[in-house]
């Protein structure tokens, strides 16, 4: 039992098991850019051991953009971990 609490005040996750939901999402993306729907990407998480993992991919040529998407996801990520 670990005394690790989240700031939304659940018990963190199993580390090391296959997150479902997780792998079910990243299936619609490929899926997506399989399609051609998906153009480009960036994104980032973190692995079983801690570590930050990040990728980006495709070319969005408008940086303002995508700066202003990646401050959206941002305020969003807060939003929801915090409600």
């Amino acid at each position: 039992m670990s005394n690790v609490i989240s700031l939304n005040g659940g018990t963190p996750a199993a580390c090391g098991e296959p997150q479902e939901g997780l792998v079910k999402l990243l299936e619609q993306l490929l899926d997506m850019a399989r399609a051609g729907h998906l153009q480009s990407f960036v994104g980032t998480g973190f692995a079983s051991d801690g570590a930050r993992v990040s990728m980006w991919g495709g070319l969005h040529e408008n940086v303002y953009e995508m700066l202003g998407a990646i401050a959206w996801l941002q305020h969003e990520y807060v939003e929801r971990e915090t409600d």
